[in-house]
């Protein structure tokens, strides 16, 4: 048996010269990422910190690369953020994402937690990727060796995780019935080919996938057979339909929206968010309402339906228990639908507005996030027992998750702590909960956040739309933070600008345009010198395709380096950034006509017209979303050009002449594409950003 590399803790109290003499004498030969690679990291941090990078950085770098690793860029600017799964093991983070432009495909990247850096991604040029709709549209199999995402909205894509590599497995189920029927829509073929956003889960042995989605006879899902390198439909062998009866009938439910296999792989549990059971003793227009139900595996038939559901809803990791209830907090039997306990009652309190029900991992715990007005608080249970209570003292719960992946509550690997995330300014509370509750302490870096994991490596992270954070419990420091949205005043540059037409393009802001960079697998990396202090704290090598190794490290050594190839030059637009235009004022116009001018056209008579597309401008200064936009700060421009930004989760950019400033909202010529086209002004609060347009320098060879 081969001996250690090095013993770790040797490795981590010994001095610096102890370091150098200890690493000389390591066995490279014996090294392990996975067991080696984490404490190895943290004591050239340590001296990195006290020293600097030296010499024993590169020597080191050397021997840890010498096996092969791939040079991996944690991306400055993404789409939003859609799906999230946290892995089994704790250590890592998957995170489906958009592009900037939302109409060219998306992404799927792993983010290690002790570093906060992304170690392996995947690229799809056209299909979109996850859902902000439902949760659970990615997802780690129970071993952590593969990872699930629907693609289009329809198609669930397994690939190999860690790979970098494209799905190997591909399950197309719900294409030939289309989106779950309404009372209307019972003939299949009325909605063929049309799809509809499927949920799923993995089997616990890893041999089948669960599709929720309608079927024939009314099946509500189907058993798929997961082989890597295979790609499954409708009439794949070995895929088998689930009829859902009830009690011997045909059951006319709708499919699952959230589904998991129970760890026995007897049954399949799951809720419908939007339940209309056709039972033939249902009144004639029955109201949609939430339902849970199982299906057993053996026979696919619902082994329950529990028609008294409410929202909020969560199972416990097992299946066995179901929490549910907005007004009245409740646990029920998960094998049954049966209630167990109504947990207000047999606690003795009042409850307003349940918020979210989170287990602990090992399902031993419930928190219970309750409004309660102005008493917003946390009430732990154990056993359907109450525990203590986390009172928050009128502070307020953080925004809901968008995807619904993860919540404000997060609990501890072990389930004796929690972290909750709050509204006021940003922040996340860490708190030990036991017979009592007591917070231990306030982590900052929490603008932007909604959703919040606690892995491995003593680790929490937090996630939004556009932001992910990363903190060490212990100690309440901020290991990493980025906003992954284009700055105030920026948009995207423009496509036929990108050097690498066949890549996807990595850029970074200069001061009049954009610097374009490029990072190959092999440790190459091209980046204008102006640019590269930005660029080099995002470079990282996959080691094991699962851990970090700092790029800068090697720097010096045949692994990486910079590269000074300059970007193909772009031809600048031979017009001029802006023209002057005059607005025709008739001899002789009457009183009405001059009234229908101003509501088109402002008071202005002539304005300054931008003449090329919007992403060859930025907007400087800018004004963002507040009392910065107002009129004493926009009249300046009227008559000029401006850039500006609507809404907070597209990307809808508009450019044109600024024409008229009120005390609501401005003029804007062509008019801006979100809005009410029945005002005749864009209002402030519609505005995220806004500014005088400047034409961007061109590229240069």
């Amino acid at each position: 048996m081969p001996g250690p590399f090095a013993n770790p803790s040797l490795l981590m109290d010994c001095s610096d010269a102890e370091l150098e003499a200890l690493l000389e004498q390591a066995d490279f030969g014996n090294f392990e990422p996975g067991r080696d690679l984490p404490p190895l990291r943290e004591r050239l941090l340590r001296l990195e910190r006290e020293r600097g990078l030296t010499e024993l950085h590169r020597r080191v770098s050397d021997k840890v690369l010498a096996a092969g690793a791939r040079l991996v860029e944690t991306p400055r600017y993404i789409g939003m953020q859609r799906c999230f799964a946290l892995s089994p093991d704790g250590r890592h983070l998957a995170i489906a994402s958009n592009r900037l432009d939302e109409s060219h495909g998306g992404d799927v990247r792993i983010w290690e937690l002790a570093t906060g850096r992304v170690v392996d991604a995947v690229g799809f040029e056209t299909a979109l990727v996850g859902s902000t709709r439902e949760p659970s549209c990615l997802q780690w199999s129970p071993s952590g060796q593969w990872l699930g995402v629907i693609l289009g909205q329809v198609v669930i894509g397994v690939l190999r995780a860690f790979s970098g590599a494209l799905p190997c497995f591909t399950a197309d189920v719900t294409r030939r019935w289309g989106s779950p029927p309404g009372g209307t829509v019972i003939n299949p073929k009325h909605v063929e080919n049309s799809g509809h956003l499927p949920a799923w889960c993995w089997s616990p042995d890893e041999a089948h996938l669960f599709v929720s989605t309608p079927g024939p006879d009314g099946a509500l899902g189907c058993i798929v057979p997961f082989r890597e390198g295979t790609r499954i439909h409708e009439d794949s062998e070995g895929l088998r339909w689930c009829p859902a009866r009830l009690n011997g009938q045909p059951s006319k439910s709708r499919p699952h929206t959230w589904v998991r296999w129970s760890p026995d792989g007897s049954r399949i549990h799951g809720y419908c968010k939007d339940e209309f059971a056709l039972e033939p003793s249902a009144s004639p227009e029955p109201q949609s309402h939430p339902s849970a139900s199982a299906i057993d595996v053996r026979s696919g038939d619902l082994e329950y339906r529990f028609d008294a559901l409410t929202l909020p809803v969560a199972f416990s990791p097992d299946g066995t228990r179901l929490a549910y209830g907005e007004d009245s907090p409740r646990l029920a039997h998960g094998h049954t639908g049966q209630t167990v306990s109504v947990l207000n009652r047999d606690a003795e309190l009042r409850v307003h507005a349940v918020e979210e029900y989170v287990w602990s991992r090992d399902g031993r715990r419930l928190a219970v996030l309750i409004n309660n007005y102005e008493f917003p608080q946390v009430l732990i249970f154990e056993g359907g027992k109450r525990l203590c209570q986390v009172d928050l003292k009128r502070r307020s719960f953080g925004p809901a998750s968008r995807s619904g992946d993860l919540g404000r509550w997060a609990w501890s690997p072990d389930g004796t702590m929690g972290a909750c995330l709050l509204g006021e300014g940003g922040k996340v509370e860490l708190w030990k909960v036991g017979s009592s509750a007591r917070m231990l302490r306030r982590l900052e870096g929490a603008s932007g956040i909604d959703g919040l994991a606690w892995g491995a490596d003593d680790t929490l992270v937090g996630t939004g739309p556009h932001d992910i954070a990363f903190w060490d419990v212990n100690t309440g420091a901020l290991r990493f933070r980025t906003s992954l949205e284009l700055e105030p005043g920026r948009v995207p540059p423009p496509s036929d600008w990108n050097p690498w037409p066949d890549e996807v393009a990595r850029f970074i802001p200069s001061e009049r345009g954009w610097d374009f960079t490029r990072a190959q697998p092999d440790g190459a990396v091209v980046c204008p010198p102006g640019s590269r202090e930005k660029l080099e704290p995002r470079l990282m090598f996959s080691v094991g395709g699962r851990h970090a190794w700092p790029w800068r490290w090697a720097e010096g050594t045949r692994h990486a380096r910079w590269e000074d190839t300059a970007p193909a030059p772009v031809a600048p637009p031979e017009e001029d950034a802006f023209e002057e235009r005059h607005v025709p004022v008739p001899e002789g116009e009457t009183l009405e006509a001059r009234d229908a001018r101003h509501a088109k056209w402002g008071f202005l008579k002539q304005y300054q017209a931008p003449t090329r597309p919007l992403d060859h401008y930025r907007a400087e200064p800018v004004f963002t979303h507040g009392p910065a936009i107002s009129r004493a700060n926009l009249a300046p421009y009227l008559g000029k050009g401006v850039l500006l930004r609507q809404t907070q989760s597209g990307t809808w950019y508009a450019l044109g002449a600024l024409l008229e400033v009120s005390d609501e909202g401005i003029l804007l010529h062509p008019r801006a594409p979100i809005g009410s086209y029945r005002e005749r002004l864009l209002s402030f609060r519609d505005i995220l950003w806004i500014g005088p347009a400047v034409p961007l320098e061109t590229p240069e060879g």
